[in-house]
């Protein structure tokens, strides 16, 4: 916990990428649920850093046309060999490596923890990489703050804590280049003038 863990390769300004794939996301919690929950928030994140994005649809389509068919099948294959099914200049992988809440009849909490790195699709070259957990307490002493407890462990999302995951981890990659700065008091998406 604490600070994500990020660091950069020299290299990413020399060769910055265009395009990122977002691969399918390996999971190494019990939650199958997980990473169709955090794919949509790197999809988003990662459009908004600027940076050419294929749907997901259209990539695990290209990966079914090669037999991969889940996430854990992706390393058998090189990331140049991914660059070019995919079409795009890098690849960004992710595991997911917490995923879950704990409930003991006063205390409750709910963890989320991913790793994530960026690949160039030519050289297979870690341009980027960054890890992160995020961790939620409640601890319930008396009837009132119990119920709490109980309603927090049942109740609670796992969304909010996925884009502190993420967000946290996304801040130290470069953005790409079809990121537009905010101008005072308006909004500008990615890619617009």
């Amino acid at each position: 916990m604490g600070e994500p863990l990020h660091n950069v390769s020299p290299n990413f300004k020399i060769h910055p990428p265009r395009s990122i794939a977002v691969l399918p996301v390996l999971n190494e919690t019990v939650n199958l649920k997980a990473p169709e929950a955090f794919r949509p928030v790197l999809f988003n994140r990662l459009t908004q850093k600027g940076y050419e994005i294929p749907k997901g649809a259209i990539i695990d389509q290209k990966l079914q046309e090669r037999d991969i068919r889940e996430a854990g099948q992706i390393n058998a294959v090189t990331p140049k060999e991914l660059g070019e099914i995919l079409g795009t200049d890098a690849l960004l992988y992710s595991t997911i490596t917490e995923f879950n809440t704990t409930f003991l009849l006063v205390y409750a909490s709910m963890t989320v923890g991913a790793r994530f790195w960026l690949v160039d699709a030519k050289s297979g070259e870690k341009l980027w990489e960054s890890d992160h957990e995020v961790k939620e307490k409640k601890l319930g002493l008396d009837s009132r703050s119990i119920q709490d407890t109980l309603s927090f462990a049942a109740l609670q999302s796992y969304q909010p804590y996925i884009e502190q995951v993420v967000d946290a981890c996304m801040v130290k990659l470069p953005n790409g280049p079809l990121y537009a700065e905010k101008p005072a008091g308006g909004c500008l998406m990615p890619g617009t003038k």
